[in-house]
């Protein structure tokens, strides 16, 4: 915090405890508390950021976020303003100094929420997966609250949910100075080896580890590394009841196939302000989903239902339905999987969208050759077909570029709001729901060959600002110039998050 130089904190702050004005520049504040030692608290006036004399940082409160949010949409509600607030472009940024008379300078380049990463060498695939999960609605929340608890203390340098908990805060923290995510590094590759060394990764392989592991470390204390019930991989073996598992994964940089299914429990929807759903209205501390009753399935629907409500499972976990229907008989098996993530094949031509790609994905699909179907014992032809059962309140798809043998050079277009209800049969006489809609929030993008090549991250920040996280360079984009990026890993969140208020 204190490396941020003085004209980025020349902000105004008041005391929590008094009515008392001072400013950053010049230690002003610093030394009203030294005046009075019993103030330890102010508030930033730009931004509501809570300044502790005590921590000597700023830091993070749930609820204060939540009454902000609360003051602000009521303020925009009695004005009849728009609450998407409005950001000046370049152009217009560049033109103020001309109508208004004064010179001045607007620091576009500064962002509050975004730091960058240093690369520690071929760890561009590392930081673009932290820069997307650290800005992800309620895992944020939840890392920056610490509400997490690792049950072996001694062992929390070895368990990566204590680990992100402590990236996550050092890329909040008041610092323009780029952070080196080295001890995060370290732990994956002592619970990872296949990760291990500095070669080039794939980012969709390493975010499916990483969110396995951290599954893991929150139900379970990681084992004391070396020891006999724990080599360097078992961590991804042994991941509580249940292997996670992520469907099919082509990876770029020669990464090794992972899978990933694990049961994810229901979801009972809070109702979250839509303009702010990027942040969550519930405390972070008191952050669960409430179950609810799964409708009656039929005697032949197997599934899976750990039962598990970690966070992880809370908020990236969906149920994919798939129906085999047997041609000449009424009867169809269903089997109900739940999935971490989406992998869509990409349709080999010039450009196509993420919807003819999702089309695609849902089609019914002939199987080869016969089955034998249980009700009548007879071999028959047999189509698949999957559709949507539960939606997860972030939903990532991985468009499969990379081949082992090359990679798709083809463009695909996709949504800022995309709405899910045509992939849920169970919703399609309904008028598509507010819920079933989502958000983009992070593109992970890859450049170059499949052996190799260099990832950046497009993150939506404060104030529905975009940025290019680029390792240690953090530049604002436009949000069109977003859309036009050739993705490799989109990140979209629900409007209407599953989160029990």
């Amino acid at each position: 915090m204190t490396n941020r130089s003085a004209n980025k904190l020349s902000c105004l702050l008041i005391c929590g405890h008094c009515k008392h004005f001072a400013c950053w520049h010049n230690r002003h504040i610093a030394d009203h508390f030294k005046r009075n030692s019993n103030h330890t608290l102010a508030v930033s006036l730009e931004n509501g950021e809570i300044y502790c004399s005590v921590c000597k940082d700023f830091v993070y409160y749930s609820v204060s976020d939540k009454i902000q949010r609360k003051v602000l949409n009521t303020y925009y509600s009695c004005y009849g303003i728009s609450s998407h607030p409005w950001r000046p472009s370049f152009d217009e940024i560049s033109f103020i100094p001309h109508i208004s008379g004064m010179r001045y300078s607007l620091d576009i380049t500064y962002t509050r929420s975004i730091r960058g990463l240093l690369n520690m060498g071929n760890t561009c695939f590392l930081n673009v997966v932290v820069q997307a999960l650290t800005h992800t609605p309620v895992l944020r929340e939840y890392l920056l609250a610490d509400v997490h608890r690792c049950e072996t203390p001694a062992q929390s340098k070895n368990c990566l949910a204590c680990e992100m908990i402590r990236v996550t805060q050092e890329i909040y923290r008041c610092n323009s100075t780029p952070f080196v995510p080295s001890n995060l590094l370290h732990s994956i590759w002592l619970h990872a080896s296949h990760l291990a060394g500095y070669e080039q990764r794939d980012a969709h392989e390493f975010l499916i580890t990483l969110l396995t592991l951290m599954h893991s470390h929150l139900t379970s204390p990681p084992s004391p590394i070396g020891s006999d019930n724990n080599s360097n991989s078992s961590s991804l073996s042994s991941t509580n009841e249940t292997s996670l598992v992520s469907v099919d994964s082509g990876v770029c940089f020669g990464g090794s196939n992972t899978s990933s299914a694990s049961s994810a429990s229901s979801f009972a929807p809070s109702s979250v302000d839509p303009a702010h759903s990027c942040l969550i209205d519930s405390a972070a501390s008191s952050l669960s989903l409430m179950p609810v009753t799964r409708r009656k399935r039929h005697s032949s629907v197997v599934a899976r239902d750990n039962s598990c409500d970690c966070v992880i499972h809370q908020i990236f976990f969906g149920d994919l339905k798939s129906v085999i229907s047997y041609d000449g008989c009424e009867h169809h098996s269903t089997i109900v999987d739940p999935f971490l993530d989406l992998s869509l094949d990409v349709i080999q031509r010039k450009s196509t969208s993420l919807n003819a790609c999702l089309q695609a994905y849902f089609q019914p699909e002939k199987i080869e050759g016969p089955l034998l179907c249980a009700k009548c014992n007879i071999k028959r032809p047999a189509v698949k077909q999957f559709s949507l059962l539960h939606l997860p309140n972030v939903l990532c798809f991985y468009l499969k570029r990379c081949l082992h043998d090359g990679k798709f050079s083809t463009s695909i277009s996709f949504p800022m709001d995309l709405d899910l209800a045509p992939f849920m049969p169970e919703l399609k006489a309904k008028k598509s729901l507010w819920q079933d809609r989502y958000s983009l929030y992070a593109v992970l993008n890859h450049s170059g060959q499949s052996n190799s090549g260099h990832y950046v991250a497009y993150i939506r920040a404060d104030r529905n600002a975009w940025y290019l996280c680029d390792d240690q360079k953090v530049i604002p984009v436009t949000q069109d110039y977003v859309l036009k990026t050739d993705a490799y890993v989109l990140l979209y969140h629900k409007n209407l998050l599953a989160v029990n208020s």
